[in-house]
């Protein structure tokens, strides 16, 4: 998934739409909502492609701006 989310993008890409859902996970034994954001872009050809995803407490919070670290 880093390699995918890591990889260069070339040439124009004029679009980006932020979406976001939440989603329902176990975390210390506990079932708690997370939000989902992917981040979707466009290029002059039409293409799109997923440019980013982030998992956090909500889509209130900043964390989708952070840039992530490889392993």
């Amino acid at each position: 998934m880093g390699e995918f989310l890591n990889r260069p993008l070339t040439g124009d890409w004029p679009y980006l739409w932020l979406d976001a859902t939440y989603l329902k996970v176990r975390q210390g034994g506990r079932i708690v909502p997370v939000a989902a954001i992917i981040a979707v872009a466009a290029n002059t050809e039409g293409r799109r492609e997923i440019i980013g995803l982030g998992i956090g407490p909500s889509e209130a919070e900043t964390f989708w701006t952070e840039v992530p670290r490889g392993p």
